[in-house]
């Protein structure tokens, strides 16, 4: 098992989902306007509250905690990374159309940090093992006391 798996991807699954529930409570809305598809900003916030269901699990060593958390981590990295395109052919989603002050930097940082949190995430929960200690090799040192539960 390597150590701190859970730790860090409890903690990443908190800082991005944080991330995302703020997104989905304040930018969206505005983003999709009063007459837009609501649907978009249920969808963004069931999104968000999935994070802490997948933080819940991954801290309370359940397999389908890690599951989850990895394929939030897929979903979440494979969206930064649309954003990103989008911005590099010049739409700027998270701004409403006719908006004259679209901060295209500020998106593309924020587009760019979440793909990188989304990547340390899919890499601490896909390290995230539940089967106990055991030897990686054989040069690895041995724990010197075994304690077999019954």
């Amino acid at each position: 098992m390597y150590r701190g798996s859970r730790l860090a991807a409890s903690f990443l699954l908190f800082l991005t989902g944080s991330a995302v529930t703020a997104l989905a409570a304040f930018v969206v809305p505005s983003a999709i306007g009063p007459h837009g598809p609501w649907l978009v900003a249920v969808a963004a916030f069931a999104f968000g509250i999935a994070h802490f269901t997948a933080l819940a699990g991954v801290a309370g060593g359940r397999r389908w905690g890690r599951d989850l958390a990895v394929t939030l981590a897929q979903a979440g990295g494979g969206m930064s990374i649309a954003m990103i395109v989008a911005l590099a052919l010049g739409a700027n989603p998270a701004v409403p159309a006719g908006s004259a002050g679209s901060d295209v930097a500020t998106t593309a940082g924020v587009a760019a940090w979440m793909a990188g949190l989304y990547a340390l995430l899919g890499v601490a929960a896909g390290r995230v093992r539940f089967t106990g200690w055991s030897r990686r090799s054989a040069w690895w040192p041995a724990p010197l006391l075994r304690v077999e539960v019954s």
